[in-house]
């Protein structure tokens, strides 16, 4: 009788484990984690009060390494990248370096399984260095951004087949951020000026700089779709648009606009 109730729980135990091991093997992970790479082209349009007044374009180059965790109902972003702008009108380039992170909560259920809406925020922060030699001493000159932004986005998922919605063949996409506060810190006047010698690099950059607030400095919109490969692994075409101003008061006076056409790539790990 003992050799027999061993045996029944040895193979209860076993029945379990082989139950849990399938279970397991079904849901592997709640979360998912992807490496992103981004590149794009598009077309930066400023207007700087510090360096000349009136509007000019440029052609942009960017690309932004990243990565991108989703776990139950959360979104987690994160991405690192660098535009260049060159202003054939003025001679020169633009450089912004820039940061964000980005967190996302899916606030309803989905639709159906097809309808998803997410909320939350993101922290952003860039660099804006201009190198403009036709403008003499005042070729070149630093910006510095950062802001905190409510975060909306909408997809709609396509499915394989019209019976399995949870593995969806593509995924079309929508994002607005609207920048609630912002700090800057600009140069204060027009920045022909002379610069004294011995001053350092970094003193010429921002010294003359002064810093400031402001409230709903912008905004952004990103709208494309992503392909769901089998394999987990993805790739995007979308268009963004970003809109950064300071305000139209000031000798500080800063507007910018990207235009950016990109193809992204998410490589799950």
């Amino acid at each position: 009788m003992l050799i027999l109730a061993l045996l029944a729980m040895c193979g209860g135990a076993f029945a379990q484990g082989t139950t849990e091991k399938k279970k397991r093997e079904k849901n592997p992970n709640d979360g998912s984690f992807w490496l992103d790479l981004k590149a794009g082209i598009g077309i930066t349009t400023s207007f700087d009060k510090s360096t000349v007044p009136f509007a000019y374009n440029g052609l942009l180059t960017h690309v932004q390494p990243g990565f991108t965790y989703e776990w139950k109902r959360c979104h987690i972003r994160f991405g690192a990248g660098l535009d260049r702008t060159r202003y054939s009108s003025l001679g020169g380039n633009a450089y912004n370096i820039s940061g964000n992170f980005e967190f996302l909560y899916s606030c309803l259920k989905p639709s159906a399984n097809r309808w998803h809406f997410w909320s939350g925020a993101s922290l952003n922060g860039n660099f804006d260095l201009k190198q403009l030699p036709s403008l003499q001493n005042a070729s070149t000159n630093l910006s510095i951004f950062g802001n905190l932004a409510a975060e909306e986005l909408v997809q709609c998922d396509f499915a394989y087949e019209k019976g399995n919605p949870a593995h969806p063949w593509m995924t079309a996409y929508f994002q607005f951020s609207l920048p609630l506060f912002a700090v800057a810190s600009r140069p204060g006047f027009a920045y022909v000026m002379d610069i004294p010698a011995e001053e350092g690099a970094l003193q010429r950059l921002v010294g003359p700089n002064e810093s400031l607030f402001k409230m709903f400095p912008g905004c952004a919109t990103d709208l494309g779709f992503t392909v769901n490969l089998r394999n987990g692994n993805r790739f995007s075409f979308g268009h963004r648009w970003d809109y950064l101003t300071t305000g139209k008061k000031g000798a500080y006076r800063y507007d910018n606009t990207f235009r950016t056409y990109y193809l992204k790539f998410m490589f799950k790990i």
